[in-house]
C-alpha cells in the first residue's frame, strides 16, 4: 500500500496559549465588550441611566424696575431724577415719544419704539442705562446688526456716558479691555453684534462675569422683518 509516512518521534511542544479578548483589551487599552448569558453583547443591552446629569447655571437674579408702573398699568411721569439725568446727559428737555418710551424702561414694561432717524431714539436706552447703573451698578446691553453702527453709538455717546463693543472684528486684548471696563463698572453699556451673544467658547466665558443686566435693546430691530428670522441669530 501507499506508504504515509512515520509519525514523529517527539510530538513539539505546544504553543502558548493565544490571550483571550479580555486580555487583548488590557493590554491595548480598548472596551472589552462580554457577552451576558442570552448570548447577545452587553453594549445592546439596556444600560443604567447616568446618574451625573448636566445643570445650567442659574441665571442672575433680575434687576428691579426703578419706577414701577401705576396701578392702572400707565407709567408715571418724569420725578425729578430723571430729568436730572436728561440735563447731565447734555439736554434740556424730552422730544415727543422720548418720555414715555424712557419711563416704561425705567418701569421694567417691554417697549417697541418706532421713529424716524433724528428724532432722539438712542437716548431712550441711553438714559434708562444711566440711572440702572448709578441705582443698581447693572449694565444695558444693546444688540446691534452692524459693526460700523456700534462704532458710532460708542462715539458719539453723551461725556457722561461710557460704552464698549464686543463683536467678531477685535482681538483678544481688545474683549478683555472691554470686559474689564464693564466688570470694573467704568461703562454703563454693553454693545453686541447677534453672533456674539449666542457665541460659545472665549464669548461665552466673557459673559459669564457680566454684572446683572437691567435690560436689554434690539437696535435696529426691523432688520429681524426685513431679513427673516432665519438670517443672524
Amino acid at each position: 500500500g501507499k506508504d504515509l509516512g512515520s509519525f514523529p518521534e517527539k510530538i513539539p511542544e505546544e504553543e502558548e496559549a493565544l490571550p483571550t479578548v479580555e486580555e487583548v483589551s488590557q493590554r491595548t487599552n480598548s472596551d472589552f465588550i462580554p457577552e451576558i448569558p442570552d448570548g447577545s453583547n452587553a453594549e445592546n443591552s439596556q444600560l443604567p441611566p447616568n446618574p451625573l446629569e448636566f445643570s445650567p447655571p442659574s441665571p442672575p437674579p433680575p434687576v428691579d424696575p426703578l419706577y414701577p408702573p401705576n396701578p392702572d398699568g400707565t407709567v408715571p411721569d418724569p420725578p425729578e431724577e430723571v430729568l436730572e439725568a436728561l440735563r447731565i446727559l447734555g439736554y434740556n428737555s424730552f422730544r415727543p415719544g422720548q418720555a414715555e418710551a424712557i419711563m416704561r424702561v425705567l418701569s421694567g414694561i417691554s417697549t417697541l419704539l418706532v421713529s424716524p432717524t433724528g428724532t432722539g431714539k438712542s437716548l431712550c436706552y441711553q438714559l434708562p442705562a444711566f440711572l440702572y447703573h448709578r441705582n443698581s451698578g447693572s449694565v444695558a446691553l444693546v444688540i446691534s446688526p452692524l459693526v460700523s453702527l456700534m462704532d458710532d453709538q460708542v462715539s458719539g455717546l453723551p461725556s457722561a456716558l461710557r460704552a464698549v463693543c464686543v463683536h467678531s472684528n477685535l482681538t483678544q486684548p481688545q474683549r478683555d479691555a472691554a470686559m474689564e471696563k464693564i466688570r470694573s463698572g467704568k461703562a454703563q453699556i454693553l454693545l453686541l453684534s447677534p453672533e456674539s451673544l449666542v457665541a460659545t467658547g472665549a464669548f461665552s466665558r466673557f459673559f459669564r462675569d457680566l454684572p446683572p443686566v437691567a435690560f436689554a435693546c434690539l437696535d435696529e430691530v426691523h432688520c429681524l422683518s426685513q431679513w427673516s428670522h432665519n438670517f443672524r441669530p
